[in-house]
């Protein structure tokens, strides 16, 4: 896995229905997803909610009630009920959202098994949430949202979805490029046909401010044409100093129904966001541990420059296509085009190892730094050196989605088929600064930070910096930007799915072939193809109990990730990424409890991915040709375990290490054979979770909810070997127990509520890297209040 934060160019520019009823027949729940549906007796009836049958389109699953969803296109791209499909699922809901204050995608699915949310410690750039050991792949309404590196995408923003779908292990077989331990996918909101209308008001902690609305119904009196508004505006900073975290969102839908059978809607989401980066890939020692002077850094700590800057504009246009034709048969399209601009300025520490120092002292000519007080530049080890990543981006995806599926029978089985073809195009451009190792421009010199020395205890800002070109140039201030060769990646896919039922017995096969064009300005293009399978059997037991055991393989395309032939290539010989290749075996079973909103899932699986791209040292070039091995057990429990009380719980045990590790041309050879068994950089093998909620349903406090939650993250361990002296870099991250809580107060048109994140305020670092030399740091205390209308 590659942790790809610091590239080459980053480092050398150095969360009824109860709304007051305690009672849900069965047989409404079950009908979460279809058309026509019992009457449900809401008590106490709250204008928050809707019912369990709203909604409009055929692209907007059932609302989850009290936590628990019975429906999800994302495991089969079918209807199907989640007990009915043989793949680890977990749906979180916009009620859990809410009651768990969540303002970001990562925030979404910490109580998710099998789910490292915070992977690389609290990021204001983007989502980087970890399934089983890798790197999760991020949707929205079944189409791949993101690409490549943070700079090419925006980060989702949850307010406006519906639901977030985790799927676990491979789902190459019907979206693709996707991830092998699973993508994230989210369900936008969408028009509804029963009139909503709300509006919140929140502040907390950094000086959070936030105003969100959502309003939906129809817009004429037939019904026929339905709408939906959902906007977001927020001034706040955050807990790092100097780094704010500032968002516009609009999300406007309209949707179309001439006919019972066909729905069309139009959806689009505009953002402006303007922040900066609040990872500071700061140093293990001052950071993990105390200095040797008992410093330590801070939540707060910032070691970059106030006019640092990560911001992001993005646009996109979803259209969505469902009819039903008079044979039963189902077609769908989903299509989409986003744009991206990003504009990425960040001043950080730049890890200092004794290898790296004895590089720049070569460059430089002399024993300029000493070794021996590495990280640091000084004995006190409270001076750094800093890096600068200057980084434009424009991004362009356009991916298009459509299917058929149909329903027939042969002798006892039941099949219910789905085959259809998707493509994705994707370009990048990408303007940056020149670097130390890129000194390959045609009469363009190679630079060498040398910033002023940086006490990340005292800090000093605005700092006059220059560079030392490699032909004995002084520059001051930033390097140029030079235009990086235009990246074009085109992926073609046709896929073929068949459900089969005979009596209890399940089965799933699926078969799918892509075509991958990869272009690049000045080099040959690249073509390949790959095939995709899965196959699965479930029994479905008739108390609700439902083992399975599946296979599957994931092909996932890297568009706009370069990797070199060596750590030391040159930039001009970087060659775009071939694709991630892998597979895994997973047992498991669903159970569904016969009364209560009640589930319990678990699975076990080993999992392989090859070609991983690795960066040993932050230096250097990133590299491919690693493979990882996975094996892992996940258990959850989501659900009303009393007419009161919700509770979601969860323990996952991931065990990942490296199979084998790439040659580190021209470094000695015994790199790869000493990283084989070691494991992934960062990954906790334990972590456990348990979020409860008790609502208060009748009295004199009825409407009154309150609750909390407790995540422990087991400690991670990470290996390396100095690429120069071959010593041994180990570095373990603790682990940590996190505490969260939550009290609302419900009416009619009213609710105020108040969450608060890490309440103890304990500072603990996520993940360390042993090659690279940083830290990630988690969340601080984070308290937000809110007040939300409802007409």
């Amino acid at each position: 896995m590659i942790l790809n934060k610091c590239t080459v160019v980053d480092t050398v520019t150095l969360a009824a229905v109860l709304v007051g009823s305690s009672v849900i027949t069965a047989e409404a729940q079950q009908a979460n997803g279809a058309v026509d549906l019992p009457t449900v007796e809401v008590v106490n009836d709250q204008a928050s909610r809707q019912q369990p049958g709203d909604r409009a389109t055929p692209w907007s699953a059932g609302p989850v009630i009290d936590y628990v969803a019975t429906d999800s296109r994302v495991g089969t791209k079918t209807d199907t009920p989640l007990i009915e499909t043989p793949q680890s699922i977990t749906v979180v809901g916009d009620e859990q959202m809410r009651d768990q204050g969540v303002q970001s995608l990562q925030e979404a699915v910490r109580y998710t098994a099998g789910v490292f949310a915070d992977g690389f410690g609290l990021d204001s750039r983007g989502d980087y949430a970890i399934i089983r050991g890798i790197p999760a792949s991020y949707f929205i309404d079944g189409l791949r949202s993101s690409f490549g590196y943070y700079s090419n995408t925006a980060a989702i923003e949850p307010y406006a979805l519906e639901r977030v779908e985790v799927l676990r292990g491979p789902a190459s077989m019907l979206y693709g490029q996707s991830s092998l331990g699973g993508i994230i996918n989210g369900v936008s909101k969408l028009p509804l046909a029963t009139p909503r209308n709300e509006i919140t008001f929140e502040y907390g902690s950094f000086d959070f401010k936030q105003i969100k609305f959502d309003t939906s119904g129809p817009l004429t009196a037939d019904g026929k044409w339905l709408y939906r508004v959902v906007g977001l505006g927020r001034d706040a900073g955050t807990q790092v100093d100097f780094v704010d975290n500032d968002r516009l969102m609009l999300a406007p839908s309209i949707t179309y129904r001439p006919t019972d059978m066909t729905s069309i809607t139009l959806l689009a989401n505009f953002r402006e966001d303007h922040s900066g980066s609040v990872q500071q890939f700061l140093p293990q020692i001052g950071t993990l541990v105390p200095n040797r002077f008992g410093q330590r850094a801070d939540f707060s700590t910032f070691v970059g420059e106030p006019s640092d800057k990560y911001d992001t504009s993005s646009q996109s246009g979803t259209f969505l296509f469902d009819h039903e034709f008079e044979n039963g048969l189902k077609l769908r399209n989903a299509t989409r085009y986003t744009h991206v601009d990003n504009t990425y300025n960040s001043t950080y520490a730049a890890v200092l190892t004794p290898a790296r120092i004895a590089t720049l002292n070569a460059l430089l000519g002399g024993p300029v730094l000493n070794p021996a007080y590495a990280p640091f530049l000084n004995y006190g080890q409270s001076e750094i050196a800093r890096a600068v990543v200057d980084q434009q981006t424009e991004t362009g995806v356009f991916n298009s989605d459509t299917n058929l599926t149909g329903n027939f029978t042969t002798g006892p089985v039941e099949h219910k088929v789905i085959g259809g073809f998707d493509y994705t195009q994707y370009v990048v451009n990408m303007a940056t600064s020149g670097t130390l190792l890129d000194n390959v421009f045609p009469g363009i010199p190679g630079f060498l930070p040398a910033q002023p020395r940086f006490n990340m205890y005292r800090p000093v800002y605005n700092q006059r910096s220059y560079l030392v070109g490699l032909d004995g140039s002084l520059v001051f201030g930033q390097p140029p930007l030079y235009d990086r060769p235009q990246e074009t990646q085109k992926q073609t896919g046709l896929y073929i799915q068949d459900q089969m039922r005979m009596g209890p017995w399940i089965a799933v096969l699926g078969l799918r072939q892509d075509w991958l064009t990869i272009e690049q300005e000045g080099a040959a293009d690249e073509n390949l193809s790959a095939t995709s399978t899965r196959a699965a059997l479930m029994y479905e037991t008739d108390f609700g109990f439902a083992p399975y055991v599946s296979f599957s393989t994931a092909f996932e395309p890297q568009p706009g990730q370069p990797v070199a032939r060596n750590i030391t290539a040159p930039f001009n010989t970087q060659t775009p990424a071939k694709p991630l290749e892998g597979n895994q075996v997973e047992i498991g079973f669903k159970y569904k409890h016969p009364t209560l909103p009640l589930v319990v899932n678990a699975a076990v699986y080993d999992l392989t991915q090859d070609n991983v791209i690795v960066q040993p040292d932050f230096l250097f070039n990133a590299v491919q040709g690693a493979s990882i091995n996975v094996r892992g057990f996940e258990i959850e429990a989501i659900g009303e375990i009393t007419p009161n009380i919700k509770i979601v719980a969860s323990y996952s045990y991931t065990d990942a290490k490296y199979e084998s590790y790439p040659e580190l041309y021209p470094f000695p050879s015994g790199i790869p054979a000493f990283m084989k068994g070691k494991p992934v950089d960062g990954i906790p093998q334990n972590l456990a979770s348990l979020w409860g909620v008790y609502t208060v349903k009748e009295g004199q406090l009825s409407g009154l909810s309150f609750g909390g939650g407790v995540r422990y993250i087991g400690e991670a361990q990470s290996y390396g070997r100095d690429i120069l002296t071959q010593s041994v870099i180990y570095v373990e991250t603790p682990a940590v127990t996190l505490f969260d809580a939550m009290v609302a107060y419900e009416t009619k048109n009213w609710r105020f509520q108040v969450t608060g994140q890490n309440l103890a305020n304990t500072f603990y670092v996520a993940s360390c890297s042993a090659y690279r030399g940083d830290c990630g740091v988690g969340q601080a205390r984070t308290v937000i209040g809110s007040a939300t209308y409802k007409f």
